[in-house]
């Protein structure tokens, strides 16, 4: 019988293979047609990822014009539904958020961060954020205040300098040493100093984590093929690049280490000391997923202060950076947000925590310059079960990005 076909059956095999991956790649792409919903044509393999290349921003405002509030894009096979209805935001992020209180992991975090804030779910995500949550209260800050306060003269003094001997200097660098110096400061009580050292081994492995290609061939493995990605996982392959990483995880177990040394260190208010006395040692040794936990484990711990080491330092200092350069564009709110500083300390004799909170012109730019330079450019959720928002059917697994 097969000797009556055509060709050989070795090749009709590999036909068939070629096929059936084929349909495989595009049977996900009908997900938003049958849902009604409109977007950009994927393409097999790739989806809309490589529109990426202009710019995600670029893309997602290209979208928004031609097929408004909501509209479906592909990541490889995985289907993403944007929203950008504001209503509808609403309605997932606040009366819904039971069914969207998970946001889509990526493989390749690493063996840190994949126990962080931003990676876990359900009952260990409520359980981590509430031993966290504290650390941000009013009274905590307050008492940190001192200590920003410290790091501002300083970034005040490197400025006045630089100003006064006419040197040219990047600001995005200025602002990402003092930040650097206050999460260091206020978050674990060391001194790092890198507005006077630029070239400080916490400033530099902090800028590399953050300096990586979305078409880098492993990270676009992890982004489109998840699956492929937990292989790599499995073997080691990171996401971010191991060296920074391995620099922050060793850092704070440098810290860790030198706390319970002195009587001061109970004493401390910092996000280290609140995050150690939520340690529950009984985490570390493995607890069955249906036992109610409290506190956190020895890894969520180091997970959590290494993301919030890292994380804090490049939307910081991009803020503060894009802030003054939107200031200087506008001169006359520049002098009014001068004027609005000068009268409270003109008030106050000085500029402290209470103070700041008088500053409303300032907080405005601060919050239009966030408005048109997001700290991050989208952020998601992923539906739980089938839902309907609002008249719109949402199906389990669904993931929902907001073009922020």
């Amino acid at each position: 019988m097969l000797e009556l076909l055509p060709f050989s059956p070795t090749w009709v095999l590999v036909g068939l293979c070629v096929v059936l991956f084929y349909v495989f790649l595009i049977w996900p792409h009908s997900t938003f047609k049958k849902l009604g919903i409109p977007g950009p044509k994927p393409v097999p393999l790739f989806g809309n990822f490589l529109s990426y290349g202009k710019g995600i921003n670029i893309f997602d405002i290209e979208c928004y014009k031609k097929y408004n509030k909501l509209y479906g894009i592909f990541e490889g096979t995985v289907p993403i539904l944007m929203v950008g209805d504001l209503d509808l935001v609403k309605e997932i992020t606040v009366k819904e958020i039971n069914k969207f209180t998970n946001r889509r992991v990526f493989p390749g975090q690493g063996e840190v961060l994949s126990h962080g804030l931003l990676n876990i779910n359900d009952a260990d995500w409520k359980r981590v954020r509430s031993a966290i949550t504290p650390t941000f209260s009013s009274g905590k800050l307050k008492q940190m205040s001192v200590l920003v306060e410290k790091c501002a003269d300083a970034f005040v003094t490197n400025l006045a300098e630089d100003a006064k001997q006419g040197i040219q200097f990047d600001l995005k660098d200025l602002a990402g040493a003092f930040t650097m110096d206050v999460i260091s400061s206020t978050a674990f009580g060391v001194d790092v100093d890198s507005l006077n050292n630029p070239d400080h081994p916490f400033a530099a492995n902090a800028k590399a984590i953050f300096d990586f290609n979305l078409f880098n061939p492993i990270a676009m493995i992890f982004f489109l093929f998840p699956q492929a990605g937990k292989i790599l996982e499995y073997f080691g392959v990171s996401f971010f690049p191991k060296k920074p990483m391995y620099f922050f995880s060793e850092a704070v177990d440098n810290v860790i280490g030198m706390r319970g040394k002195t009587s001061d260190d109970a004493k401390r208010v910092d996000f280290l000391q609140l995050i150690l006395k939520a340690h529950n040692e009984e985490l570390d040794k493995g607890v069955p997923a249906d036992v109610l936990k409290h506190g956190i484990s020895m890894k969520e711990l180091k997970a959590n202060a290494v993301l919030f080491w890292v994380a804090g330092y490049e939307t910081t200092a991009n803020t503060i950076s894009l802030t003054a350069y939107n200031l200087a564009i506008n001169p006359e709110a520049q002098e009014k947000a001068i004027e609005e500083i000068d009268a409270i300390i003109e008030k106050r004799g000085k500029l402290d925590y209470e103070s700041v909170n008088e500053l409303h012109f300032l907080e405005m730019c601060i919050n239009e310059t966030l408005r048109m330079f997001p700290a991050a450019q989208r952020f998601d959720r992923v539906c739980k079960e089938d839902t309907e928002v609002k008249g719109l059917h949402i199906p389990k697994d669904m993931v929902i990005n907001v073009p922020v």
